[in-house]
């Protein structure tokens, strides 16, 4: 923040922020030097001092050093000793403008003329626009008698202040909009900096605070221009381009906004704010390492960025690394307590987890933050109904659809709990206007489906099905049920041809199998007997990882025991008798972890890399590899 309040030139809040940082981070001398920079130009040499002295006394040959505490010492009268630091500044960097003026002013106070014209004869042609500079060499020139160069420097001098006249004019109304932006009267503030930009139209950063008054008042088209005006007076301001991704990223523009957020920070590499959003994009796209990694540097450059840190958590708990989400999180919640999004996305990682009231507690301290939220209660609800609190649910819906009419999510859910409880006339009405409000909300149309299926209308129960099924055709559950109720009404061939469906999707799903045989045993005998196989191979397979299940769960509880030889031998009878069924990459995962434990990290390795072919996205598996490969070195 204070970095943004020091571009705005809000140097008074900048000063509060470098304060605080400092506090948290007393050994940070980059904060420092900012924090000496702001107070010097508030004047506030007294306070100053001591900062630049102590970080002058560790790096005595450091430039920021001596040209600081030089600047510091003429601001507080000290012309001698700001000439000695001053000195070793300029032969440290000679092109340094503020270092040549403020020597050159220092010299001619100290009655050194002729060293003095030396230096402010080098700061004008270091920057000829200074007039300052040339108002200082004007009387220097004249105490050497120099009349006629000290009068050519004088017009210079009174062209100059013409132009910084207006500048300053400008400068004034810009901080009158500033003072408007930041109470929130954002179309006053829009016209004032309309105002300055009049008197001064070349100052870009005054079109990138006119563009920030833009956003807040909605009017995108018009802050795109600021923000393009400003990047054409001065390619370098790195907060346009930021914003210009940040619009393009918005707007889906995905080429333009990756162009933008790269620029910004090509200019500042330390640039968070660029660096999250940029790792938003990639997230986006699917490109989770490369997000991961620029959500990383955002927090590091910029520790108390709460937003960084849920970036990350979110992109985390995308890959199912949910304790490293949950450690993220938790970071921006500490930084931004009462923030609503780091606090619901930390409960819903918490309930993923498996610790469902410590994640109900954080939805309630949403809601305690914001009762009027629809989405608070809404996930509440949808929690609470997890843990199968169905009235508390119906509840939480409730005032979701009160305080969001128009919300689609909140009528679906509370006609879902509803039918829950047997409510099926309640929960009509509310699933229908969910489909009212978004036509291709499947579920919803897939529920009314099930409410005419009970009520025993077949054609209805049909014509809502086949909306849902439409919607999402690799829903092999909708599509069985469409089946059935196709058969009900006399459409044989259609519920075929829906089983049929299901099992392209999934070979093995057993209802769908079993309904096909039986149906096809008349017409097609041969293909019946052949599903007819399938089912019955099925169900063995199925009895076979019931049993292999049940030797893993009696190995871990020998393994809870400490009785390792049991444990290991419960999982191989398990894995051999399992073959090729679902349970066996946890089989060989959890074989592999017992290994590991009693010892023999050899035979843990072979077992978790083979866990690992046939689950390669599972963090827990990479952890135990890379811990049983260390030990082995």
């Amino acid at each position: 923040m204070a970095i943004a309040y020091t571009q705005q030139q809000q140097f008074r809040q900048a000063v509060d922020e470098f304060r605080e940082a400092l506090r948290l981070d007393p050994a940070n001398d980059v904060v420092r030097i900012s924090y000496v920079k702001a107070l010097i130009i508030l004047a506030e040499f007294d306070t100053a001092l001591p900062e630049i002295q102590g970080y002058y006394q560790r790096k005595p040959h450091d430039f920021d050093a001596l040209y600081l505490l030089g600047v510091v010492d003429r601001g507080l009268g000290k012309y001698q000793a700001a000439e000695t630091v001053l000195r070793q500044a300029v032969a440290l960097n000679p092109n340094h403008y503020d270092a040549r003026y403020n020597f050159g002013f220092v010299l001619a106070k100290l009655g050194k003329p002729r060293e003095a014209y030396v230096q402010l004869q080098k700061a004008v042609e270091l920057n000829p626009d200074s007039s300052e500079a040339r108002f200082q060499l004007a009387a220097v020139l004249r105490s050497l008698g120099q009349e006629q160069k000290a009068r050519e420097e004088l017009r210079a001098f009174q062209q100059k202040k013409q132009a910084s006249i207006k500048e300053n004019i400008a400068g004034t109304k810009v901080n009158e909009a500033n003072a408007y932006q930041q109470s929130g009267e954002y179309q006053r503030a829009v016209d004032v900096y309309r105002e300055a930009i009049a008197e001064d139209p070349n100052n870009a950063r005054t079109y990138y605070d006119l563009a920030l008054a833009l956003d807040h008042l909605g009017k995108i088209p018009e802050e795109h221009e600021a923000l393009e005006k400003a990047v054409n007076l001065d390619w370098g301001l790195a907060r346009a381009h930021e914003q210009l991704g940040f619009l393009s990223l918005q707007a889906g523009q995905d080429a333009e906004a990756e162009k933008e957020l790269k620029t910004a920070i090509a200019l500042d590499p330390g640039y968070a704010e660029a660096q999250s959003n940029l790792g938003v994009l990639y997230g986006q796209q699917g490109k989770d390492k490369q997000a991961e990694q620029l959500f990383r540097q955002a927090t590091e450059n910029d520790p108390q960025y709460a937003q960084a840190y849920i970036n990350l958590g979110l992109i985390l708990a995308g890959e199912s690394r949910f304790a490293e989400a949950e450690q993220a999180l938790r970071s921006a919640v500490k930084i931004r307590a009462d923030n609503p999004q780091a606090l619901t996305v930390l409960a819903m990682v918490l309930t993923r987890m498996n610790r469902m009231e410590e994640g109900i507690g954080y939805f309630r301290k949403v809601i305690d933050l914001d009762a009027k939220s629809s989405g608070a209660h809404l996930n509440l609800g949808i929690a609470l109904a997890d843990q199968f609190n169905l009235e508390g649910a119906l509840a939480e819906f409730s005032e979701a659809v009160r305080l969001d009419p128009n919300s689609a999510p909140a009528h679906y859910n509370k006609g879902r709990v509803l039918l829950d409880l047997r409510r099926d006339g309640d929960a009509k009405p509310e699933l229908e206007t969910a489909t009212r409000l978004n036509p291709q909300y499947a579920e919803a149309w897939y529920l009314l489906g099930l409410i005419e299926k009970s009520a025993g209308n077949a054609a209805l129960s049909v014509e809502m099905l086949q909306k849902a099924a439409a919607i999402t055709p690799k829903n092999p559950d909708m599509l069985f049920v469409l089946g059935q109720q196709l058969l009900h009404t006399g459409d044989r061939a259609g519920a075929i041809a829906q089983w049929r469906k299901v099992l392209e999707i999934d070979p093995n799903y057993g209802k769908a199998l079993y309904n096909l045989y039986r149906q096809l045993a008349q017409s097609d005998p041969a293909e019946a007997k052949r599903l007819q196989g399938r089912f019955e191979g099925l169900q063995a397979q199925n009895r076979i990882m019931d049993r292999a299940q049940t030797l893993g769960n009696f190995a871990l509880s020998s393994a809870a025991a400490h009785d390792w030889p049991e444990a290991i031998a419960q999982l191989k009878e398990a894995l051999q008798l399992c073959g090729n069924c679902s349970a066996r990459a946890q089989l060989h995962k959890d074989l592999g972890l017992i290994y590991c434990h009693s010892g023999d990290m050899k035979n843990g390795l072979v077992e978790l890399l083979e866990a690992k072919k046939l689950t390669p996205r599972d963090p827990d598996i990479d952890k135990a590899i890379h811990i049983a490969q260390t030990a082995q070195h």
